[in-house]
């Protein structure tokens, strides 16, 4: 009995020792986990728009590509597809890679289909970042400043028109008819409109891919009609004396609302006024006086306290 006791003994020292190191090296060595969610630095989309098609076959399909940075190698990072309106447009993933070792280079592609008119936002995620790609799928896309005030004029309830870019700046101040409702607007990379744009009709009004620039009055967008709402994504506005206005519900049960993403505001006296932002994510500011107005007053930052007895300036000013 002593003699099973003085055999066994060493034994379980020598197996809990021999766990204790396998387990120190699991942790120390190569074998540890990277979370990708603490190392991706940011994502990146080849195209920040993409105009496809129902009708046309040559624009039907297009396809981006997804690119990433990360803060420590060896993490294992997928890029996930997505897209808001799976009716409008539909997107799936692929990844190739060519090469071996340090020369291997991975390509992550997102081919998106067209589904049905309307705006789609695409979106690559890795990690805990993303990036996005506006999708219009519409038969309007206008290459000059007569062409896009003609179709805004002419526009019906959920009509998309696209912006074409390299045909120079629009000049021209754009109405949206005021018998369509849920317009979207939205310009390929690099699109500058001279001037205004308003939304006559009200509802779910969308814009994106655009830089306004203004003469220093007026306001640079517009939605009429309480209880509309209204979407800027990678929208640009400056030298405008407002920014961006929604018009103040008479009752609380039809508030505007407004939605920023991706935009900034420069040169601008008022940046926006609205009954309530929904979301207003990585937005700048640059020579802006007052960030936010309601029926409150004015605010110099967003969700500030109201500025009393502030008179607006005049057209001359």
């Amino acid at each position: 009995m002593n003699i099973r006791k003085k055999v066994l003994f060493p034994l379980l020292v020598l197996v809990l020792a021999f766990a204790a190191f396998a387990f120190t090296a699991c942790n120390n060595g190569q074998q540890e986990e990277i979370d990708p969610a603490a190392v991706v630095s940011s994502v990146t989309l080849s195209r920040s728009s993409a105009f496809l098609s129902t009708t046309d076959s040559e624009r039907s399909t297009t396809s981006v590509t997804a690119s990433f940075t990360v803060s420590e190698s060896g993490a294992d990072v997928e890029v996930n597809w997505s897209s808001s309106s799976a009716g409008v447009a539909t997107v799936k993933g692929s990844v190739q890679t060519t090469g071996e070792g340090d020369e291997a280079t991975t390509v992550y592609t997102g081919t998106i289909t067209a589904e049905g008119n309307g705006v789609a936002v695409i979106t690559a995620s890795a990690g805990n970042k993303s990036a996005t790609c506006i999708v219009a799928v519409t038969d309007i896309v206008v290459s000059t400043a007569e062409e896009l005030t003609a179709a805004a004029s002419a526009a019906t309830d959920g009509t998309v028109i696209a912006l074409n870019a390299g045909a120079g700046a629009y000049a021209a101040d754009v109405a949206v008819s005021s018998g369509a409702q849920n317009v979207s607007l939205v310009g390929a990379d690099g699109v500058t409109v001279n001037g205004s744009v308003t939304f006559n009709g009200g509802g779910s009004c969308f814009l994106s891919g655009v830089t306004l620039t203004g003469t220093g009055s007026g306001t640079a967008v517009t939605v009429a009609g309480a209880g509309s709402s209204l979407t800027l994504r990678n929208v640009r506005v400056s030298a405008f004396e407002n920014g961006v206005s929604l018009a103040l519900a008479a009752n609380a049960e039809t508030p505007t609302s407004l939605n920023v993403y991706d935009s900034s505001f420069s040169e601008v006296w008022c940046a926006v006024s609205a009954d309530s932002l929904a979301s207003f994510l990585r937005v700048s500011f640059s020579e802006v006086t007052y960030q936010f107005r309601d029926a409150n007053g004015y605010y110099t930052t967003i969700g500030g306290t109201p500025v009393a007895d502030v008179t607006p300036p005049s057209a001359s000013e």
